[in-house]
Formats: C-alpha cells, sequence, structure tokens
C-alpha cells in the first residue's frame, strides 16, 4: 500500500545542462534552492537584489535590469543612520545615498551583462499582497521597519500580475529570445492574514502562473515546489518550529524531486563529481603545513581540472580560486 500522493512534476523543455547559467529571484524560497543549485556547481545567481516576496516588485527588478537606467530619489530612504532602497531588502544598507544607490547599480549592470547569455530564470512569488508607499505611490519591496501610517496595503488580482510579468517577459526575451523562466510559489504560509485568506492569495499566484505557462507554452513553465510541500509532504514534522516555514528537510527533498527531474542526466553525474571537490575544499586540516594536507591539494585540484575541461566556465568559479590560493601558500 503507497500511504502519500506523489505530485506529478511536469516541467517540458526543463533540462538544466552542468553548464547552464542561471538566475533566481524571489523570496526566501528561492534562496534556499537556489543555494543547492550553487552548492552543487552550478553557476546560480541567487536573488541578487534581495529577497523580494510579491511578483510586482520582482517584476520591476528585472524591468530595471533590462533598462539599465538610473534611480530617482525616492527609491532610496534614509534611516538608523544610513540608507535604504525601496525596492530591494535591507542587504542594500549603506552609509550615504549614493553608495546606496551605486551598490544597486553595480548589481544590476552585472546581471545585465549576464542577461543575453542566460539560460533559465527562476522566479519564486511568495505573496499577492504589496505595500505601496503613500507619499510617492511607489510599490516598496521592503517596509525597512517604517511606521505602517507610510503604507497601504492592497490585494493584486490575476489580470494585474499578468499584465506586468508579460510586458517584463517580452522586455526580457528582447535581450534573450532563448532565454526560458521557470515559475515557482512558496509554500510559506501567511499566518497574520489567517490561513483562508493565504491560501486565496497562493491561489491568485498559481491562477497567474498558470496562465503565463499558456500563453508562453515552450518559454514557461512551473515547478510544484507549493504542491511538493503542502500536497506530497503534507505533514507538519516537514515544517520549521514557527509551523509556517519549510523545514531544511523539506527544502532538501523539494531539491531531489527538482534535481531527480529537471537536472539533464549529465548534470547529475556533474553534481556528483562536484561533491567531492567541494567536500574537499570545506576540510579543514589539523596540519595545514603538512605535505600530506599538500599532497590531498594537489589531488583535489586534478579533480577540478579535469571537470574544467569538460566544463570550462568552471574556471570562473571562486572555488577554483580558493584551490588555487591554498596551493600557494
Amino acid at each position: 500500500m503507497d500511504f502519500r500522493t506523489t505530485v506529478d512534476i511536469k516541467t517540458p523543455g526543463l533540462s538544466v545542462a552542468p553548464d547552464a547559467r542561471i538566475l533566481l529571484l524571489g523570496s526566501c524560497f528561492a534562496v534556499h534552492v537556489g543555494r543547492r543549485m550553487a552548492e552543487s556547481g552550478l553557476d546560480a545567481h541567487v536573488n541578487p537584489f534581495g529577497v523580494l516576496y510579491n511578483p510586482l516588485s520582482i517584476s520591476a527588478m528585472c524591468d530595471a535590469m533590462v533598462a539599465g537606467e538610473d534611480f530617482p530619489d525616492d527609491c532610496f530612504l534614509a534611516s538608523d543612520g544610513g540608507w535604504y532602497s525601496w525596492l530591494n531588502d535591507s542587504s542594500f544598507f549603506a552609509q550615504s545615498r549614493e553608495e546606496c544607490s551605486a551598490r544597486l547599480r553595480q548589481v544590476l549592470r552585472k546581471e545585465r551583462e549576464r542577461l543575453p547569455l542566460l539560460d533559465y530564470l527562476f522566479l519564486t512569488f511568495g505573496t499577492n499582497r504589496c505595500y505601496v508607499l503613500n507619499h510617492t505611490g511607489r510599490i516598496v519591496g521592503n517596509c525597512h521597519k517604517q511606521p505602517a501610517r507610510c503604507f497601504s496595503e492592497r490585494l493584486m488580482e490575476v489580470d494585474e500580475v499578468c499584465a506586468a510579468l508579460e510586458r517584463t517577459l517580452e522586455r526580457l526575451w528582447s535581450l534573450n529570445p532563448g532565454l526560458k523562466v521557470v515559475f515557482t510559489v512558496s509554500p510559506y504560509r501567511y499566518a497574520k492574514y489567517g490561513f483562508h485568506d493565504s491560501q486565496l492569495g497562493k491561489a491568485v499566484l498559481l491562477l497567474a502562473v498558470d496562465r503565463l505557462c499558456r500563453r508562453f507554452e515552450g518559454r514557461c513553465c512551473y515547478f510544484p515546489a507549493y504542491e511538493i510541500v503542502l500536497d506530497e509532504l503534507r505533514d507538519y514534522r516537514f515544517y520549521a518550529e514557527d509551523m509556517l516555514h519549510p523545514s531544511q528537510q523539506a527544502v532538501d527533498y523539494v531539491w531531489e524531486r527538482f534535481a531527480s527531474c529537471c537536472l539533464a542526466p549529465q548534470t547529475q553525474a556533474f553534481v556528483a563529481e562536484w561533491k567531492g571537490v567541494s567536500r574537499a575544499l570545506s576540510h579543514r586540516p589539523f596540519h595545514p603545513e603538512s605535505a600530506a594536507y599538500g599532497d590531498f591539494l594537489r589531488q583535489t585540484m586534478l579533480k577540478m581540472e579535469r571537470l574544467i575541461e569538460k566544463y570550462p566556465n568552471l574556471a570562473e568559479r571562486p572555488e577554483y580560486e580558493k584551490l588555487k590560493e591554498l596551493l600557494k601558500s
């Protein structure tokens, strides 16, 4: 007897190659899965604009990446003795508005340069709620703990989400016609809205994603992380202590399901090879000056160089630079 239901994963055209270039944007669930990609040796940039939860804020950062334009002064906030960006999370905190703006421009420039070479863009939506800054009318990516009176909260409907993302996708494809977009919806449960309203919000996101995948069939697909956690795991054992966030075990399971279904066979083999190199680099020797440790590093470098022969882009990985530095010391 089978005492669980298994989610059927249908991701046409999604077969990630070992040298694929990947960008992941969105909620904290994108961070969890994206980190697993990067740890597995894949060329994945994870939330370079910070954690974003609603589709319109994610869309806005994609548009900025395409346009490469500067940001007006009202995108920045002075608080806590420094400056934040209303469009991003607190990771863009800086001592001056100019520094905060410069950091954001630098990240946008880097991702814009990489955009024409991207193979996959993963967009993870957390909520259909957004906050509008009252004095500018701008949708913010993060409220930065400012008083509630500064904002108006509103709900996005399916048509609004789809309209914004359709425009954004067309702009992205104007620079990279071959880019494949993979949507996911975060399984995080928004208890503060009430569980009924949380489910309604997820339904809006799921309906919007479904419409976009139908509208752009072959260029967009959906990975069912939401359904895997809620319908396949389906137990509080797979939630963190707050009973709202998926646990590390749940994240690991979703990654395993993704890897088995969406990584090409040669990528799965590559991930297994990379694991040995990555494990070696994380090793902390008792005697780093010993001949035995030197031999260990040289053997690791041989493994790395064999991988680089097959996948030249690995020569750009920070792990390769770290290994060269360790061999010099």
